[in-house]
């Protein structure tokens, strides 16, 4: 069984918070920085914590990941989903604002059962209040996909270009499998997760300070461009290879980095610590959380409570510099639930 490992953590722990600040607006180029790297370091992080026993044991490695992900995913949506009219009168959701264009109503009886149909037999349809959970959808499928590649394929560059070829694919003819509509999405997380194990089996060295640099660089280069948002179902074949690429490079420099510190006792390294451990918590309440600043924008400033509903925060008063209340406030409310959870 591998050890618990701590930069593992504090990857994660990245991630989840750079998450959280991209939803905040904070800016334009600052987003599509983080996009380049934020959510592969999960995928990347799963795949690096893989257990090979689980390939004489798929049974035991699909009820864990219907435990971890899965089930997760469908009760939490399903409790958003029972709550969503109730949202919709305290103006969480409105029909004149939401996430861009997407706007929202109120739900007969009939559009329950079809999005708790969705929910439970595609892990799709998820409320806008949960709206990363995509990546619990991606998660899921790609660790799925990945079990098949590990056990049968024995050449990590044939297992690599294999899902590279199918992604190609998929982006190319914007295809998805029937009924669960699992799409390049999937694969290309599958990918990550495939080069996160490969890192840890052949125990690649880390970067040292001056290859964490040039990574680092050209991930910024990419992100003018190459830069690609995870959560789409398809991507720009011209941008694919080279995004996967400089996410690997960034996720691998932020490991190094946590690696040459992963023995510090610190206050920052017990909150990076506590934050890595409860990615999920972040993941399901930092929506919700962004209201009560969004609430206070709309007193200050004397705005419609309908606003109330703009997802995932008021842009325009978000990049006036109210972003930093949206961070904060999303980060230690959701890590007070997650402690007081414990």
């Amino acid at each position: 069984m591998k050890a618990y490992n701590t930069s593992v953590n504090y990857l994660k722990a990245l991630g989840i918070s750079l998450m959280v600040l991209g939803h905040t607006r904070v800016n334009p180029q600052v987003v599509a920085f983080i996009y380049m790297f934020h959510m592969p370091i999960f995928f990347i992080a799963s795949g690096y914590c893989f257990k090979e026993k689980y390939l004489s044991a798929p049974q035991k490695y699909i009820y864990n990941k219907v435990k971890g992900i899965y089930w997760p995913y469908v009760k939490w949506s399903l409790l958003f989903l029972l709550l969503h009219n109730i949202c919709f009168h305290l103006h969480f959701y409105s029909n004149q604002y939401g996430w861009k264009e997407h706007v929202s109503h109120l739900y007969a009886f009939s559009e329950f059962l079809s999005r708790a149909t969705s929910i439970i037999f595609k892990m799709q349809g998820h409320e806008q209040l949960l709206g990363g959970y995509w990546f619990m959808n991606a998660l899921f499928f790609g660790s799925l996909i990945i079990w098949p590649v590990i056990r049968y394929v024995k050449q990590p560059l044939c297992g690599g270009a294999i899902l590279i070829v199918i992604c190609t694919i998929l982006n190319k003819t914007c295809w998805q499998i029937p009924f669960i509509n699992i799409s390049s999405q999937a694969f290309a997380a599958a990918l990550l997760i495939y080069i996160g194990y490969s890192l840890a089996k052949y125990r690649v060295k880390t970067f040292n300070y001056w290859q964490i640099v040039l990574s680092l660089s050209i991930t910024l280069i990419g992100s003018f461009v190459w830069n690609i948002a995870m959560g789409q179902n398809s991507y720009s074949n011209k941008r694919f290879i080279p995004y996967i690429i400089t996410a690997v490079l960034a996720s691998w420099s932020f490991y190094s980095l946590f690696d040459k510190m992963k023995s510090s006792q610190g206050i920052c390294a017990k909150i990076l610590d506590f934050i890595g451990k409860n990615t999920l918590t972040i993941l399901t309440w930092h929506f919700l959380a962004f209201k009560l600043v969004s609430l206070l924008i709309i007193g200050i400033y004397g705005l419609p409570i309908e606003r109330l509903a703009e997802f995932p925060v008021i842009t325009e008063y978000s990049k006036q510099g109210w972003w930093i209340a949206y961070f904060i406030v999303a980060m230690v409310v959701t890590c007070g639930i997650a402690y007081f959870n414990k």
